[in-house]
């Protein structure tokens, strides 16, 4: 099966509140942030050996940008998995935050704001007990 999606490219109003916000927690799935040179707009992280049109996450800076009620989820692979996540979002600077919680029977998530507003989710997704 293919890849459902190529990349995030997220807006943002502040550059480097955005990358100390957004590196700890891409770093728990793997993503690194790609050098990039002195007042590059567009930070990127990638995971190490993919190529250059492989999954990315990145921004770009707006400062008129309005945050609005869209969320971006990012997958864990347990509850603890969201649990610690969560702790680093909150460290980060995460705002609004609402949870974790067991949502449903079968999903776990911590829900949270950004620095700039932008809806963020940490989510398991797990079989109710038999």
């Amino acid at each position: 099966m293919k890849p459902l999606y190529s990349h995030v490219d997220l807006r943002v109003r502040d550059r480097e509140r955005a990358v100390a916000f957004y590196d700890p927690i891409l770093r728990c799935f793997g993503f690194q942030l790609e050098k990039r040179t002195p007042g590059d707009e567009w930070p990127t992280w990638r995971r190490p050996g993919e190529e250059r049109n492989g999954e990315f996450f990145g921004f770009e800076v707006d400062a008129g940008h309005a945050p609005n009620e869209s969320r971006i989820a990012f997958r864990c692979t347990s509850r603890e998995e969201v649990d610690r996540i969560t702790a680093i979002a909150v460290q980060a600077g995460a705002v609004d935050m609402d949870g974790p919680i067991d949502y449903s029977p079968n999903y776990y998530a911590s829900f949270f704001d950004d620095p700039d507003g932008n809806k963020l989710e940490l989510c398991f997704l797990h079989a109710p007990p038999a």
